[in-house]
């Protein structure tokens, strides 16, 4: 009797068996499915404080490769709800979105400055006059802050004048 049971036991155990690796292939197929065949898009994502292209099916970094398009940079303390997680078609369309988006930044932040520089500019000309008085009366050490000053307000002269229009031919 122990004849006639064994093919049975071992029939039981190749049943187990398939039982065991087949839900296994299954899983290591499907994620392989998942990585090589469904379309990829291209997201922004923060992690660590940092800001990264990267590519993939999802936004999550599970099956994603980070992109050479852009190498990562601090981000922390801006709000960026309208890049990250958003699903770009191409790398292109990413960054051109991610481009316009600091520009209207920087645009913001200039203008901002731009009254904060002016009252500077004023205050800097009245210590300009004062320390190029206070060297001319014989004050020793003056000499580095008058050059600092006088490259600030050049700076800020500069940026304040006007663009010269083309010259009509």
């Amino acid at each position: 009797m122990e004849q006639s049971s064994l093919p049975f036991f071992r029939q039981r155990l190749v049943g187990r068996k398939i039982v065991i690796v087949l839900p296994v292939i299954i899983i290591i197929a499907a994620i392989i499915l998942t990585v090589t065949v469904l379309p990829k898009s291209y997201y922004f994502t923060v992690r660590a404080g940092e800001l990264y292209l990267v590519r993939g099916s999802s936004s999550g970094w599970i099956f994603s490769q980070r992109s050479s398009a852009m190498e990562p940079f601090s981000v922390k303390g801006l709000d960026l709800k309208g890049i990250t997680g958003v699903a770009f078609k191409t790398q292109d369309e990413a960054m051109n979105v991610l481009r316009s988006s600091f520009q209207k930044r920087v645009h913001e932040q200039s203008e901002a400055l731009l009254v904060k520089e002016k009252e500077l500019a004023d205050a800097y000309s009245d210590l300009l006059r004062d320390l190029t008085g206070a060297k001319a009366a014989g004050t020793p050490g003056l000499d580095k802050n008058i050059e600092v000053l006088k490259g600030w307000l050049e700076i800020y002269n500069t940026k304040m004048k006007p663009a010269m229009p083309a010259a009509k031919s």
